[in-house]
């Protein structure tokens, strides 16, 4: 009843009142309530914030599912945070499906090194750099002076850096990320529920959204297996 009242209240309320009234909340172990009032919140827009905070309340609440797919959002908005990166780490470590491969040392390098800017923050930096490399190249052509080019160098390595890190974070998003959000679905051979079951998977598997028809979407799992599932047991992340 506690927590119904709290999510009206929240419906009325500013965003600054509603994230507030979510740290109170969790403050008082009110999970379900803090992570309505920080959902609330985000109705104004998307906050790194909000959704990391929305995460922990989803992970204190036991929704492992909902907890990752909020640190992915918060981590889409500021992947430099390590206090995201290991509360997404932390939670994926308590889903009953466990990777078994995992990426190599130079992978998770280039994972790392691609992921620094964040995708505003590298479609901003290529566009600048983009004017910069070709305001100096003209300078050059006009002048034919040497440090024209020389200072074109850098800017342009910057350029290349910030492109790939904006086509990566397109493509991650392209792939129409989502997260089982339920404690176990059946994945099935065909979209509907008198179909062959293919595999089980649990709350908090990540997956690629490959198709829908109806109410049913197929997934891919890491590892290439997937299946049809019902729509309302994954969430988007994005």
């Amino acid at each position: 009843m506690l927590t119904t009242l709290i999510a009206l209240l929240a419906l009325a309320a500013p965003p600054a009142e509603s994230y507030n009234q979510g740290n109170a909340c969790y403050g008082r172990n009110d999970y379900a309530g803090a992570a309505a009032a920080y959902e609330q919140a985000l109705q104004a827009g998307p906050n790194a914030d909000a959704f990391y905070n929305l995460g922990n309340a989803r992970f204190k609440a036991g929704s492992i599912g909902l907890a990752i797919a909020s640190y992915r959002r918060a981590q889409w908005l500021r992947p430099r945070d390590r206090d995201i990166a290991a509360n997404l780490a932390f939670a994926r470590s308590y889903r009953v499906d466990k990777t078994l491969a995992l990426p190599g040392p130079f992978a998770v390098f280039l994972d790392q090194a691609f992921h620094l800017l964040s995708p505003r923050e590298a479609s901003l930096s290529a566009a600048l750099c983009f004017l910069l490399v070709a305001l100096l190249m003209a300078l050059y052509i006009v002048t034919r002076r040497a440090p024209w080019l020389y200072a074109a160098i850098p800017f342009a390595l910057i350029f290349i850096i910030a492109a790939i890190t904006a086509m990566v974070w397109h493509g991650e998003r392209a792939a129409r990320p989502a997260v089982v959000t339920v404690p176990e679905v059946s994945a099935l051979s065909g979209p509907g529920p008198d179909y062959k079951e293919i595999l089980l998977a649990h709350d908090g598997g990540e997956c690629a959204v490959r198709d829908a028809r109806g109410e049913w979407l197929l997934v891919q799992f890491p590892g290439g297996a997937g299946g049809w599932v019902r729509k309302d047991a994954v969430t988007m992340v994005f």
